[in-house]
């Protein structure tokens, strides 16, 4: 079914290749789901969207904006160069994009748009007070996260009667190490991931095999783990050092707070002028387009 939105007509075949546009992404946020149930979300989202691109453009040209033909010629060789270079409107699968004319008349259109989101997203500026409250309600975001600093020696293995070989030696060169023998040195001698001498940095959590990552956290700094078994083999840690969460102060961040609640706000205002728009439309499905 095809699309009207008051007296432009958005075609069938508009809306089904702005869907395959779109499928990829939705069907992320739809990871279990058959791809007809995909299909049909993302045609639901490509006639959102087009509806939303359609009143758009009808009120950019009621307000008849000016754009200077310097202005679309960068944007057609922007838009070219970004696509694949001059055969980029051959490759593309754009919804709407055939030819260069479609091209031009699709950047003056989006340079239409602009004008119209600049207009109507205005508002004030968000205040240094909202961005402290907004620092204060939310310190989640701007903690670092908990990390260690840590070393390890392993023995590798892929087979059962590797695995089994390699946790006696793990065992071994524990014993060896809480004798006082040199941590480094046991790496370098014994440990099949030497480089650095075995130092694997700093990490947070998410880095690692997860056997391997709940060992590491769970250590205070200068201990040595027990024999870990993961899927590369055996391992033992040592832990150098924990890097608690740190909140980052507002004064560094003041700014960039700022910024994005502008954002919202102007987000906020657009779409509730967009909301009117389609109050105010005429939209229906139409048939045989």
């Amino acid at each position: 079914m095809a699309l009207k939105v008051n007296d432009q007509v958005i075609p069938t075949w508009a809306i089904e290749r702005q869907a395959q546009a779109l499928f990829e992404q939705v069907s992320r946020g739809m990871p279990d789901k058959p791809r007809e149930v995909v299909h049909l979300a993302a045609m639901d989202l490509a006639k959102e969207r087009m509806i939303d691109q359609s009143l758009m453009a009808q009120e950019s040209s009621r307000r008849n904006y000016q754009i200077a033909p310097e202005e679309v010629n960068k944007g057609m060789k922007r838009w070219l160069r970004e696509n694949g270079g001059k055969r980029a409107i051959e490759k593309t699968k754009h919804p709407v994009i055939k030819n260069r004319e479609d091209l031009r008349k699709e950047i003056l259109a989006q340079l239409r748009y602009n004008r119209l989101l600049e207009e109507e997203s205005s508002c004030e500026m968000p205040s240094e007070k909202e961005a402290e409250e907004y620092y204060e309600n939310r310190p989640d975001l701007f903690k670092s996260e908990e990390m260690v600093s840590a070393s390890h020696i392993l023995k590798k293995a892929s087979t059962e009667e590797e695995f089994q070989s390699a946790e006696k030696e793990i065992i071994a060169i524990r014993e060896r190490l809480l004798g006082g023998e040199d941590f480094v040195s046991c790496v370098q001698s014994e440990s099949d991931d030497a480089g650095n001498d075995g130092n694997l940095g700093t990490f947070g959590k998410g880095r690692m095999v997860p056997e391997f990552e709940r060992v590491a956290f769970s250590l205070e700094p200068d201990q040595l783990s027990g024999p870990i078994k993961t899927q590369f083999g055996w391992h033992l840690i040592k832990l150098h050092e924990r890097h608690a969460p740190k909140l980052t102060p507002f004064e560094d961040l003041k700014e960039k707070i700022i910024e994005y609640l502008n954002e919202r706000k102007k987000d906020k205002v657009f779409d509730a002028f967009l909301d009117g728009l389609k109050e105010k439309a005429t939209i229906e499905e139409v048939a045989g387009i």
